[in-house]
């Protein structure tokens, strides 16, 4: 406690900052519905669940049996724990938990940040940008593959940046942990230690100490392999052949569908060297954009002047890390043609080295030449606060759709992006749509058609008096109702304008509608 109190008070800002953020979870996290993949992820657990418990051999019958379960397996505890038996209750807190875990990597992102540049006002700014990333946000709540993915992420970058700075062996044996959960979770994660031993080899190549290096790179791979077998219950029958299974499987990933991209349907194995420069340069803050890009420059630029200052063991080198596990992936996607769909989700894991270049970017502005006066620094950062005002109005006036973000570089034009790109591909939507039905019209039965499954998911968010009334039929002839989130049809539908009582429009486009019938 005597350390704890010097540091909020130092760290003032952010601790108000992570506060406030964390009364707002627990105020809003009963707004979102059940996403697209929500169900699936939790029979992935409960599939283990059974299996550790000897109740049931099935997973490795199990389609998604390769599905590591870093994340699924404590939310399945966390339910048995707290007997939870409807499937409302199970959704919000699973919907809690994820977003808390967000928060808690948004703090160790912040405190990264401070150890790198020892600057508040730069690592509030850092803190800032994650918070304020409205598609990180919103899936913060119901994604627990891509966002817990990069949160871990962020404490590998934290644990890396602290391992190779001290060289203190618990410091290696926590970074294996962590690595293993990564692993876990994505087997992308395999990049991380990847890393480590080029940079490892690069240190015995140039630095002195080889046997203590060399025993901490044991400890973090024994650590690594050890937390990845024991978490992952799929791989004991067969560690290395499973594993093996599971990457070739991800790395030509089965899914085989369109995607809405540019106006047109395209394969989603076929999507084109643009679709995730596209994505991503569309539905990020263009602040962000600007200070990511910057950072890019000004690294580039010192690493051809000095390039031996940023392979030696410094904290230089993390700035080049960040930037590798950025590019290299883009890369790497574009190279391979690898299976996108849902924008660029699967990528997200890439944000906080790209947020971690534009702190770069912004912290070296603040030291250069040009803004060497105090105004032009005081102007900076106003304009940087005017960026984050006008995306938290954005965020709090489209909630809980944020995931449907899109910055100032599209057209605003009426159902421009419904016709143009992937909307409310989650379907959490179908949620308010079921909520506004139920309280609108009384009858014992509502017979509704939905355009696709998140439709009939998001009954189990429902109130159970509410979701008992539902019930899903397959035709417009036996429907009262008919509800769409325009996935796979941006095109209008043929039911009369008078008769759609429920529509959410986002930038000027519909995300979900609702037409009664009869």
């Amino acid at each position: 406690m005597k350390k704890l109190l010097p540091a909020i008070k130092k760290h003032f800002a952010a601790c108000l900052i992570m506060a406030a953020c964390l009364v707002n979870g627990f105020f809003v996290f009963g707004d979102f519905g059940i996403a697209w993949d929500e169900p699936n992820q939790h029979d992935i657990g409960q599939k283990t669940y059974d299996y550790v418990r000897g109740w049931d051999k099935g997973l490795n019958d199990f389609k998604n049996r390769d599905y590591g379960v870093a994340v699924e397996m404590p939310l399945i505890l966390l339910e048995k724990s707290f007997g939870l038996k409807d499937s409302r209750s199970i959704y919000r807190m699973r919907h809690l938990v994820i977003h808390l875990f967000f928060l808690f990597s948004a703090l160790f992102f912040y405190i990264l940040i401070w150890k790198l540049h020892k600057n508040r006002m730069v690592a509030v700014a850092g803190l800032i940008m994650l918070l304020l990333s409205p598609r990180i946000f919103a899936q913060s709540f119901y994604n627990s593959k891509d966002i817990p993915f990069m949160c871990m992420f962020i404490l590998c970058f934290l644990l890396f940046a602290v391992s190779f700075r001290d060289r203190k062996f618990r410091h290696f044996v926590l970074f294996g942990i962590v690595t293993g959960l990564l692993i876990n979770i994505r087997i992308m994660g395999v990049i991380v230690p990847g890393i480590v031993t080029a940079l490892v080899a690069l240190d015995l190549i140039k630095g002195h100490g080889r046997k203590e290096i060399l025993l901490n790179y044991g400890i973090y791979l024994l650590m690594a392999v050890a937390v990845l077998y024991v978490s992952w219950p799929w791989l004991w029958e067969d560690p290395a052949g499973r594993f093996r299974i599971a990457f070739a499987n991800m790395s030509k990933f089965r899914w085989n569908n369109n995607v809405l991209f540019n106006g047109e349907f395209v394969s989603a194995s076929d999507v084109g060297w643009t679709y995730i420069p596209r994505w991503f340069g569309l539905t990020t803050p263009v602040a962000y954009l600007l200070l990511g890009f910057t950072g890019f420059f000004v690294l580039a630029v010192r690493f051809f002047r000095r390039p031996g200052s940023f392979l030696d063991n410094n904290p230089e080198r993390n700035h080049l890390v960040h930037l590798a596990c950025f590019a290299g992936p883009v890369f790497a996607v574009i190279v391979l043609h690898s299976v996108l769909y849902d924008g660029w989700r699967q990528m997200y894991f890439i944000y906080p080295a790209f947020l971690l270049m534009a702190v770069y970017g912004f912290s070296s502005l603040l030291k250069s030449r040009i803004f060497s006066s105090l105004w032009l620094k005081i102007m900076l950062a106003s304009l940087l606060i005017l960026s984050f005002a006008g995306t938290a109005f954005t965020m709090i006036t489209s909630h809980p759709f944020e995931d449907v973000y899109f910055n100032i570089l599209l057209s605003k034009d009426d159902q421009y992006l419904r016709k143009t790109y992937e909307l409310d591909y989650w379907g959490t939507s179908y949620k308010q749509a079921l909520e506004y039905i139920a309280a609108n019209d009384t009858s014992s039965v509502l017979n509704i058609r939905v355009a696709n499954l998140p439709g009939e998911f998001n009954a189990m968010i429902l109130r159970p008096e509410v979701r008992k009334r539902i019930h899903y039929v397959e035709t417009d002839e036996q429907a009262g109702y008919f509800i769409t989130n325009y996935r796979w049809h941006p095109q209008n539908y043929p039911y009369p304008e008078n008769k759609k009582i429920f529509n959410i429009k986002v930038r000027n486009s519909d995300i979900c509608s609702a037409w009664k019938l009869k």
